[in-house]
């Protein structure tokens, strides 16, 4: 009886085995790498599809940032529809980084937040190229001694021209972008006066030397005040700001006792590194302070993107193709833009500040260019440059004639649509001599009203016509 029980017992145990044959041994589940997503399916299907989320009027109502978790598939290509179903794929790295902190370069980024704080009110266009100005500060500085170079380099962050010498070397050396598509490009110079007031002057070659090696400056002599001088440097700014920024010799007006004039131009060309598709480009409202209008927008999808959120606003970075990125910051509903602004660290809280969330991002920006002209010697002033601006500026570094800053004018140039950026800009800054200066005479008004004389002479001064004229509508 055992015996059979125990046959019979072996059989069903062998029965069992076969109904089992063909299913695989479960594996433990892998561990999540990075952010898990969320209810993930316990059966794989054959295949998975998910359509394009669509937009939810209570989220914008309540403008509340909602916490989604990353979704785990390729961003949307140029051109492919939204409509269309997206297979997932596993794994995808992320399409985005955290965005981040970044640090300041040297004194420059200090430098960059209070000039933008000072001159950035969110109440109108403005467009301003901070290193464009602390390029052609430097270079006026290196030309600088005792307190009036303190001043300088107080205001450009560094504690010795050595340091400010490092920061503008190591930044003509990376930032410079030149392939078919991206072009980062800066350039200086200098023009320098060959006499004021008839009596000759002379910059020294330690000074000329060092714009050379460090600032890779070019150096020109002029005669200020003539129009030539005027159309040199406007055909040199027009060349290296590619057209954008188109000077009119007319509008140099440097009066005969400019001494020195330095100049910094950059320019920027690069498009999207995840290009806009033209046929999604639409006409929307844009919501400006003085009513609405009706403007282009770009658009695109991104999937599992990083948004940074700060107090009263959001902000998203769209990369470019070698050059970086745009960060764009954007208030929240009812929080007006100039309340962001005011200071040094605001600007500093908007750029590198904030907490990173992932989200899939709707984009649309409005295609916009526009020029901006700043005169920033006052600014530059409240900022600290006292001295540089008056007769007590000690500028004995750069030449034997006494001199102070005159002017500092920058212009600029942006424009983005579905190609790209391109950006344009100068920085002017104007040394007039503080001594030899031409004797400023009475004003005398010579208006031949009367009849009057005349005669035309040859250069040995011979005489070839003479005359008188006492009415110039007889004939």
């Amino acid at each position: 009886m055992k015996r059979m029980l125990s046959i019979l017992l072996a059989g069903m145990l062998l029965l069992s085995a076969f109904a089992c044959t063909g299913i695989p041994t479960a594996e433990p589940a892998p561990e999540p790498k990075g952010d898990p997503v969320a209810e993930q399916p316990t059966e794989t299907p054959e295949e998975i599809t998910i359509e394009a989320p669509e937009e939810s009027s209570e989220e914008q109502t309540t403008g509340e940032p909602i916490a989604l978790e990353p979704i785990e598939n390729p961003p949307i290509q140029p051109g492919e529809s939204l409509d269309k179903p997206i297979e997932l794929t596993d794994p995808v790295p992320p399409v985005y980084e955290p965005m981040g902190e970044v640090p300041a370069v040297g004194g420059y980024g200090d430098f960059s937040n209070l000039l933008s704080a000072a001159l950035l009110s969110g109440t109108e266009n403005r467009n301003l190229s901070p290193i464009s100005v602390y390029l052609a500060l430097a270079m006026v500085a290196e030309g600088a001694k005792g307190d009036t170079q303190t001043e300088l380099l107080t205001l450009l962050g560094c504690k010795n021209i050595e340091d400010l010498r490092g920061i503008c070397a190591g930044m003509l050396e990376t930032l410079t972008v030149d392939t078919e598509h991206s072009q980062l490009d800066i350039h200086n110079s200098l023009w320098m006066a060959e006499n004021i007031g008839g009596q000759a002057v002379s910059f020294h070659p330690e000074y000329l030397n060092t714009l050379a090696e460090t600032y890779r400056s070019e150096a020109n002599a002029v005669e200020f005040g003539t129009q030539s001088a005027a159309k040199q440097i406007a055909d040199w700014i027009n060349k290296h700001t590619r057209g954008k920024i188109n000077v009119s010799p007319n509008a140099l007006d440097f009066d005969p006792s400019t001494l020195a004039v330095l100049i910094n131009t950059i320019y920027l060309k690069d498009g999207w590194s995840e290009q806009f598709d033209p046929e999604k480009t639409e006409t929307g409202t844009f919501y400006a302070p003085d009513g609405e209008a009706e403007v282009s927008y770009i658009s695109r999808f991104d999937r599992n993107s990083f948004v940074r959120f700060g107090d009263g606003w959001m902000a998203y970075r769209v990369y470019l193709n070698s050059v970086g990125y745009v960060t764009f910051v954007l208030p929240d509903e009812g929080v007006a833009l100039e309340s962001l602004f005011g200071s040094p660290d605001a600007i500093d809280k908007l750029l590198h500040k904030g907490v990173d969330m992932k989200y899939d991002v709707s984009l649309r920006i409005p295609k916009f260019k526009f020029r901006d002209k700043m005169e920033l010697t006052e600014v530059l002033s409240a900022l600290g440059l006292k001295r540089s601006f008056t007769s007590a500026a000690d500028f004995s570094g750069m030449s034997d004639t006494p001199c102070c800053i005159d002017s500092v004018l920058q212009e600029s140039y942006i424009g983005v649509d579905e190609n790209g950026v391109e950006a344009a800009a100068y920085t002017m800054i104007s040394m007039r001599a503080t001594a030899f200066l031409p004797q400023k005479l009475e004003k005398l008004d010579f208006h031949l009203t009367r009849p009057f004389f005349y005669a035309i002479e040859a250069y040995d001064g011979t005489v070839l016509f003479i005359g008188t004229v006492t009415n110039p509508t007889n004939e």
